[in-house]
């Protein structure tokens, strides 16, 4: 399916600006140029990005008029600002919608808007020359060609899917028409969002041109003088949108490939998408649009889009964390590794993708070559699926070098430890860095347990050391802890969190402690868990309850996974801390001695074969020492491994290990799995009612388990966590 090369243009030029213009109108103007051509210009005002409201809306049909009764020769849709073009709908706008009714008649309303752009009298382009997603690229689909500027700013595709709707404007009429119902179904049931070579492959644009070029390639090709042929399906879609029994095949599969993936009850969107779309090509155009828009109207309203879209709030809020001010950030143009493991051959990749130098330090070349491998590895992946050139591989590659000694780490900004998890060894290797970084570098160690203030009591400087706990895989996971220390100097913490989001990782700031924030709350969950399996149940059965509430695996998959020798560690940090507010257990203790640590070595509490799950392990039950078999309600056992995470939480606030709920919820969602259609930990815990949380948890302790008893620290958000 792939397309021809690019069309390209010759002229880099931006044109000048059109000569006349209609008085300024929020976010959206329209002006004249001399030669008669209509452009329709984007411009929120004091905003970086585009986004499109009710206003914004209601302008641009107002301008769609005056645009017919100037008698233009042709439209452009384009942005006055750099590196953007419009990044969708307002998402507080969508999320204040409660009424199902109102959602539809507002999809409704955009659908008009957007038919207006498809039925003018004259031809239309748009212009893309940064993000151009959701409503924005709904639009774009609308217009009769597509340019998109080959730019790194330039990202394109309908990611609603990850806000728990979908394309309400459209999108799930035109785009099967216009790229092929297979690319389509790929694009939209995943919320895909692509660079614009991958994008102009795939039909999802006509035109791909040098940065700096799309407006004068549209006037081009709306004057004639740039002859464009819209891009249309490949032949064998063509067929399967015409033949019903071709579609219905297609279409059954789709939804069977969804089913293996998620649960409709969890995240009923993109089902609700595969219908929308099935309807387009089997009712007459007005009731498709209509059922368009009443079905995304009824997903704006449920819980799952209202998490959804809450998350993708407060993601954003990560952005600006509070009582940290990135301004004293120093930059970072290059990165030093300290330890050429998997963690550590996974950040050299990360970096290297940013295109960030890294140089990478271990004691062996064997290690050495272990990183190159890591990395490697991640590459081909991408080269296999299409997503990377080899000839880009190779030069991501160029970004890494290595050393079995300190020699070039006297220029890095910034070197991060991630060697293993041992007091001793990481506080030599951090003696040993900092005789040779420059003063101004700042010393990270990627810790998972050991705490910042230990790590750095033989240092010189311990102010420039801070954590940074990045979760396996880096390469998969989004969240990166960024610890302060107790003598960390607030521009080394800056430098830090700036890194990660410079990465692209949603960082989150935590106060030194046993196991920081993630791995204590997690703990707590393992704990019961195991707790749970020595009382007599079936580790099988905890693990489907706890995906049925929608956790990515279950407590002793995920045991398995993490490595059971890593968890014992942690695990044993964290009991020296908080034993008596957790149960005592020896499973894991019993199982590392006898050598089975899960995935990694093919047995744990499940058996592995070449990486895959082939059932319970005899040894786990074993292990466990239980005599005999309990079969607890569900619904128990469902408290009693979340409603400990929950009791802990409040105490994390107490204490300040994080100073804002929402940094709980990001870190349970981003480094654990924790289901995001349930919005996070502490989302979770308001919807249910902290009231009931505090009588479950004195239920539960009743029987003579006080560590279940419910905290002072709870008691006090009787309110709820995020009180209305």
């Amino acid at each position: 399916m792939d397309r021809q090369e690019p069309q390209t243009c010759l002229s880099f030029d931006r044109p000048e600006p059109p000569v006349s213009s209609e008085p300024a109108s929020p976010g959206v103007r329209l002006v004249v140029d001399e030669q008669n051509l209509g452009w329709v210009l984007f411009d929120t005002p004091g905003k970086r990005v585009n986004t499109f409201n009710l206003v914004v809306l209601e302008t641009l049909r107002s301008l769609l008029d005056q645009a017919v009764r100037k008698e233009i020769k042709g439209l452009v849709f384009a942005s006055d600002k750099p590196d953007m073009f419009v990044a969708g709908m307002d998402v507080p706008e969508i999320e204040r919608i409660t009424d199902p009714q109102l959602g539809m008649e507002k999809a409704a309303y955009g659908q008009a808007i957007f038919e207006t752009i498809a039925r003018m009298p004259f031809p239309t382009a748009t212009v893309i020359n940064g993000p151009c997603l959701g409503g924005g690229y709904e639009l774009a689909l609308a217009s009769d060609y597509r340019i998109a500027e080959d730019s790194a700013a330039v990202k394109i595709g309908l990611p609603e899917i990850k806000l728990g709707i979908f394309p309400g404007f459209g999108g799930t009429q035109r785009l099967p028409h216009r790229v092929g119902i297979r690319v389509a179904l790929d694009l939209i049931l995943a919320g895909k969002v692509l660079a614009p070579r991958p994008a102009f492959r795939r039909g999802m644009v006509d035109v791909l041109v040098p940065p700096g070029s799309g407006r004068r390639v549209a006037g081009e090709i709306l004057l004639g003088t740039w002859p464009v042929t819209p891009a249309s399906p490949p032949r064998i879609d063509k067929w399967i949108g015409a033949i019903p029994f071709l579609r219905r095949f297609v279409f059954i599969r789709a939804e069977k490939i969804l089913e293996k993936k998620i649960r409709r009850n969890h995240y009923p969107a993109p089902f609700d998408a595969l219908k929308s779309i099935a309807v387009s090509f089997s009712r007459d155009e007005v009731y498709a649009y209509r059922n368009e828009a009443k079905l995304v109207g009824d997903l704006i309203v449920s819980d799952t889009a209202k998490s959804l879209m809450w998350l993708f709030k407060t993601t954003g809020q990560a952005k600006e964390p509070q009582s940290l001010n990135l301004d004293q950030a120093k930059p970072v143009n290059r990165l030093g590794v300290l330890g050429a493991g998997v963690m550590g051959g996974e950040i050299a990749w990360l970096a290297s993708e940013k295109k960030l130098p890294v140089r990478i330090k271990d004691i062996s070349p064997q290690a050495l070559e272990g990183a190159v491998k890591t990395a490697g590895s991640l590459w081909a992946r991408r080269v296999k699926q299409r997503r990377l050139k080899p000839s880009e591989r190779d030069r991501r590659l160029e970004q890494l070098s290595f050393t079995l000694d300190y020699s070039g780490f006297q220029t890095v900004d910034l070197a991060i430890e991630a060697v293993v998890e041992n007091l001793d060894v990481k506080q030599t290797v951090v003696t040993e860095a900092e005789a040779v970084l420059s003063p101004r570098a700042v010393l990270a160690s990627n810790t998972s347990s050991l705490q910042i203030g230990d790590i750095a009591s033989r240092a010189q400087h311990p102010e420039r050391i801070v954590g940074m706990h990045f979760f396996n895989p880096v390469h998969r996971m989004p969240l990166v802890e960024v610890i302060a220390g107790p003598r960390s100097a607030s521009w080394a913490v800056a430098t830090a969190y700036q890194l990660a989001l410079d990465l692209g990782k949603t960082p989150i700031l935590v106060k030194d402690g046993p196991g920081f924030l993630v791995n204590r709350l997690l703990s707590f969950y393992l704990g019961e868990a195991l707790h749970l399996l020595e009382r007599g149940l079936d580790p099988t059965h905890t693990d489907r309850i706890l995906v049925r509430f929608g956790m990515p695996m279950g407590p002793f998959a995920l045991l398995d996974q993490i490595g059971l020798d890593v968890g014992e560690k942690v695990t044993h940090v964290i009991a020296d801390a908080f034993g008596d507010r957790l149960p005592g257990n020896a499973t894991l203790g019993r199982l590392t001695a006898e050598g089975h640590f899960g995935k990694k070595t093919g047995r744990g509490f499940y058996v592995y074969r070449k990486g895959k799950n082939e059932g319970p392990a005899s040894e786990a039950a074993r292990a466990a020492g239980n005599s005999g078999r309990w079969d607890p309600p569900d619904a128990e056992v469902l408290d009693r491994v979340l409603l400990p995470m929950i009791n802990e939480a409040a105490r994390c606030l107490d204490e300040k290990v994080v100073t804002r709920p929402l940094d709980v919820d990001l870190g349970m969602v981003m480094g654990t799995g924790f289901p995001p259609f349930r919005g996070g930990l502490l989302r979770y815990a308001d919807r249910r009612g902290v009231g009931e949380i505090i009588q479950r948890l004195e239920i539960l302790a009743h029987p003579g388990t006080p560590r279940l008893a419910p905290s002072e620290a709870l008691k006090k958000r009787i309110s709820g966590f995020y009180p209305t």
